[in-house]
């Protein structure tokens, strides 16, 4: 992409660098033959933000691409330059309407990280609190929207390539336009950024960065700056080093694996709001020294209650926590969960759990929406073949992300699309469950998850008032009871009586009702033309004593008839060889 400190393109030469980059990597060609995933990557990473989200968006689409093409998408990485701190400083300056000085005690101008939105710049408040102010790129929203829109006046012509056929373009502009839109406004990454600090800060040993919302606007967003290193760093430590105490750093990664899935099931099951992009460079590894771990935590805690109503004092052990801190970064791409979804997701993975295909398919049913031509048998059937496949496998070897993507494949053929919200929560657990893997390869996300999936089923039933309903359809079954033998003899009766109706309920119903329309409509066609020939025909028999329009009208109608005939043959041949 142009480098940030130059002006953007104008849209014929962005369409020409487009056009550029897709012959030099061959993408249609390659994406059309699954075959160079890396070409494909190479390319969108080339022509910059827009084209690295819609890499990212086909990257939770195992409907569309095969796994290696999956695999390499969730690795695309933001390739931008950073801007000059001249464009940077003229930017903050306009977004405050106050020099950087009268803020900031001092403001590094190099970015210690640059992606496809914004960069990232540290610096120290007045007040002596260390930040990290992001900044958007200038100019980045317009050159965001001009891609967009010379991709969408593209779309006829694209569609005339038949390789193109395998991806549904417009639907992925649609996704592609709405997450950025999400992402380009900070004001909404602030809002976000706050309710995730809320609800997690402090959970175990989760730390997420405070906001200032003061500082806050739809170009500028700044946060506390967190001490730390990418999760990465720790990967690649040795595992038999210590990592602190007597515990060693291979110790470690499986205690920030168990940590980092049972934080994710808390937010999804409890919280129904979740970070939604949990690459390594958006977690953080803290390492406590002395000082900071005996300055967070006290191990005992004096609550007294004074001023006449209870003067008993009360002593509160608070367990002391390992001197490490998990930290969340990034709040631009975020999900939420309605209580509705939470459910049909629970009832999904305690069904999968059980290994009860049935009720498998009824909760994702639940969660989809039909786009076309629905078949229920062949859905049951498709689904249940499939989970033949972990009959005998123990629940803690289950390849949930393969699983996942084989669901999604199977409503994808049915015509059935997930949800929104659900689609990225599976993005963000393929990506969850690639570092999880890479932390503790030994670690069951099936045994972590299904606590918390059981925890909110249970929670969400009314103890009560399912005992009354299950009382009251016992009643009314003790109540029918006596009445059976009498019902049973009476519907023999009316069988032998030759007075029974059996209601018959077909297949594919509406596949049927439209062969039987389309062949009724040829018979019609037929009949028509049958009765032309003959009609003309009968006006062409004695030609010497009839007047001249006569015969022309029946020449007319045999020529119409050919000309049918003709045109039909042609359009039959040209399907023919289009299949």
């Amino acid at each position: 992409m142009t480098s940030q400190n130059q002006p953007f393109p104008s849209k014929s030469q962005r369409l020409k660098e487009i056009l550029r980059v897709f012959t030099k990597y061959r993408v249609v060609q390659n994406l059309s033959q699954q075959k160079n995933p890396q070409e494909v990557r190479h390319a969108f990473e080339e022509l910059g933000p827009t084209f690295i989200k819609i890499g990212q968006m086909l990257s939770v689409r195992p409907d569309l691409l095969s796994p290696a093409y999956l695999q390499t998408f969730q690795s695309l990485q933001d390739n931008i330059r950073s801007d000059d701190f001249t464009e940077v400083k003229k930017l903050l300056e306009h977004e405050w309407s106050l020099p950087l000085e009268d803020i900031f005690s001092s403001f590094e101008p190099v970015p210690f990280a640059s992606a496809s939105i914004g960069q990232a710049h540290r610096a120290v408040l007045k007040s002596g609190q260390t930040v990290v102010v992001k900044v958007q790129h200038p100019g980045i929203i317009t050159a965001i929207n001009t891609d967009l829109a010379l991709f969408e006046k593209a779309l006829p012509l694209i569609r005339v390539i038949p390789e193109s056929n395998v991806i549904d373009i417009k639907s992925v502009l649609k996704e592609v336009r709405r997450s950025l839109d999400d992402e380009t406004d900070f004001m909404k990454e602030k809002q976000q950024a706050e309710e995730f600090y809320q609800k997690n800060n402090g959970w175990k040993q989760v730390q997420v960065p405070k906001v200032y919302p003061e500082y806050c606007t739809q170009k500028v967003i700044v946060l506390e700056w967190m001490a730390g290193q990418s999760i990465r760093y720790f990967l690649k430590t040795d595992p038999e080093k210590a990592a602190y105490s007597n515990v060693t750093n291979q110790e470690l990664k499986n205690e920030v694996g168990r940590l980092l899935v049972e934080s994710y099931m808390k937010q999804i099951f409890e919280d129904g709001f979740f970070h939604a992009d949990p690459h390594p460079g958006n977690l953080f590894i803290h390492l406590l020294d002395e000082t900071e771990n005996s300055q967070a935590f006290i191990n005992k805690k004096r609550v007294g209650v004074l001023g006449g109503v209870d003067y008993t004092l009360k002593w509160q052990d608070v367990p002391e926590l390992p001197p490490y801190r998990l930290i969340y970064l990034d709040f631009g791409m975020m999900g939420h969960l309605n209580d509705y979804l939470r459910s049909r997701l629970a009832d999904a993975l305690i069904a999968l759990y059980t290994q009860d295909s049935q009720e498998v398919g009824k909760a994702v049913l639940r969660l989809c929406k039909q786009e076309g031509p629905f078949n229920e048998d062949n859905f049951y059937q498709e689904l249940d073949h499939f989970l033949q496949n972990y009959a005998d496998l123990p629940i803690k070897e289950l390849d949930l992300q393969e699983v996942l993507g084989r669901v999604i494949w199977i409503c994808h053929t049915n015509n059935l699309q997930l949800n929104q919200e659900i689609t990225l929560l599976i993005k963000a657990f393929s990506t969850l469950e690639g570092l999880v893997e890479e932390l503790d390869p030994n670690l069951s996300l099936m045994e972590v998850i299904q606590p918390f999936a059981q925890k909110y089923f249970l929670r969400r039933i009314d103890l009560q008032e399912t005992t009354g309903r299950y009382l009251l359809d016992f009643l009314k079954a003790g109540k029918a009871l006596p009445k059976l033998p009498h019902r049973l003899l009476s519907a023999l009766d009316t069988f032998t009586r030759g007075n029974s109706r059996v209601q018959l309920t077909v297949s594919d119903q509406p596949q049927l009702l439209a062969y039987v329309e389309k062949m009724v409509t040829r018979l019609v066609i037929g009949w028509l033309l049958a009765s032309v020939i003959i009609g003309s025909s009968l006006l062409l028999i004695n030609t010497a004593r009839q007047p001249e329009w006569v015969t022309h009208l029946g020449i007319a109608g045999l020529i119409f008839v050919a000309v049918v005939l003709l045109l039909h043959l042609l359009r039959s041949i040209y399907l023919y060889f289009r299949k």
